[in-house]
This record gives structure tokens, sequence and C-alpha cells, in this order.
């Protein structure tokens, strides 16, 4: 199955949220949390944004990237969201979603910053490995740990 990655709109945003809520579950061995998806819900209706979904034809988004675009005048933009359906992880699909984002962002940015749990070590391998720098720690809007990172474009 061939997946291109494409703009996503509002419409796309509940399978976006479930997506999510089924990445994280699966990534801790939990069962899904309702609470995250509602955070990704509110944080998919955050304006202005860059939302791009990796999709095969005619299937649900196996993928999709959420962007805080900055604001003058600050040019650091925030990516939100990274996730991958768990059936597709592994393939180098995060990559390419990860490096189209960043292409997309280059026009709009200067720099852009993230935040990752700290056991996620697939994760921050992933961006350690494209030139993410940690700034240490942090946390997420849900109160856990996080560590934050930033990139210049």
């Amino acid at each position: 199955m061939t997946h291109t990655i494409t703009p996503g709109t509002t419409a796309d945003h509940p399978a976006c949220a479930d997506l999510w809520t089924a990445a994280l579950a699966h990534r801790d061995g939990t069962a899904p949390d309702p609470q995250a998806r509602a955070r990704a819900r509110r944080a998919l209706r955050h304006t202005p944004s860059l939302l791009l979904l990796l999709r095969a034809p005619g299937h649900p988004p196996g993928g999709y990237t959420l962007t805080h675009l900055p604001t003058a005048p600050d040019r650091t933009a925030h990516l939100a969201y990274l996730a991958i359906a768990p059936a597709l992880q592994g393939g180098g699909r995060g990559r390419l979603l990860l490096d189209t984002t960043l292409e997309h962002l280059a026009r709009a940015a200067d720099a852009v910053t993230l935040q990752v749990a700290p056991a996620n070590t697939a994760a921050r391998a992933l961006y350690e490995s494209t030139g993410w720098q940690p700034l240490g720690p942090d946390r997420f809007d849900s109160g856990r740990p996080a560590l934050r990172y930033r990139k210049t474009l």
C-alpha cells in the first residue's frame, strides 16, 4: 500500500484524535485514554496550525503531524503531535512525515520545538538522529514529565 503525505482538514480531526489515542495506548501498553483523545481534539482546533496526514487512498490517516505555527514576531513553531498507527510503525514513515513537516515549516518558521516523553526512546532516537537538540526537562499540558527539543530550520 502506497502512502502519501497531504494536508489535513477539519474533517480529519476525529480520525487524527483516534489515531493519537491508539498510538499512545500501544506505546504505553494501556487502554485508550479518553482524556488523551480530548486533549488531541483541543489541539487540533488550535490555529494557526499545519496538519499533515500520511494516508493511503481510500483509508483513514495512518499518521499525522500537527504543528502550531509561529505568531509574529516569534518565528518558532511547535510540533505538538506526531503519530503513526501502530501497524505502520518501524517502516520509516515517521521520519518521512517529520521530514515533510519540516520542509513545510521552513517557509513559516526559523525554528521548531517539541516535547517527548522521557521513556519514549524510539521517538527520541528519531529526533536526535535528525538534528534536534535537547533543551532539558519540561511538562506536557497533562502534567506528565517531558523533555523539550529544538531544531533550527
